[in-house]
């Protein structure tokens, strides 16, 4: 891209959104280290299996320097039987709700960050034998593309100025 028209810098890294990588190792986690697939699902998959297809993103503006990036995962547990599945996705919502929905950020060795980011109130429901469906959502506030300007330093002035009291007496002579 152009310098007249930037990319994101977030858009430059390769590999997955620190967002969306650190909610897929959360809930990996919580739901006790089922096999992950990522963006598919092949015919001979193992259970029990946790898959996180593409999130939906709608954007929108935020505030006058940011826009948001509404994201919506639709997580699906997989077991031997729905009651198995339904436990690790209800392990998963619940270490969700525990943590107030905070999603601790991992950087990209997925090393704590110190930092999260708040999910809104996840959902899930039965969606096959042996499937329950977790929904978590977000939204991501990210900086809109400033033009660098050059900013002042310094500002002097040569001003003179009376006060009051001078002024009052400079006017009844004194």
């Amino acid at each position: 891209m152009s310098d007249a028209y930037p990319s994101s810098p977030r858009s430059e890294r390769p590999g997955l959104d620190q967002e969306i990588a650190s909610a897929m190792r959360f809930l990996i986690d919580a739901a006790d280290n089922p096999k992950p697939y990522y963006y598919n699902v092949p015919e001979d998959f193992l259970t029990p299996a946790i898959f996180f297809p593409q999130p939906e993103i709608t954007s929108r503006g935020d505030t006058l320097k940011t826009y948001a990036l509404e994201f919506s995962m639709f997580v699906k547990f997989f077991d031997k039987d729905t009651q198995s599945a339904h436990q690790r996705a209800f392990a998963a919502l619940s270490a969700l709700q525990y943590r107030h929905c905070v999603v601790p950020l991992i950087d990209k060795d997925g090393a704590l960050t110190g930092r999260g980011f708040r999910l809104n109130d996840p959902s899930m429901r039965s969606v096959d034998d042996g499937a329950v469906h977790l929904t978590i959502m977000w939204d991501s506030a990210r900086p809109y593309f400033e033009p660098k300007a050059i900013k002042m330093v310094t500002y002097h002035t040569n001003m003179w100025v009376k006060s009051a009291y001078e002024g009052a007496v400079d006017q009844i002579g004194g």
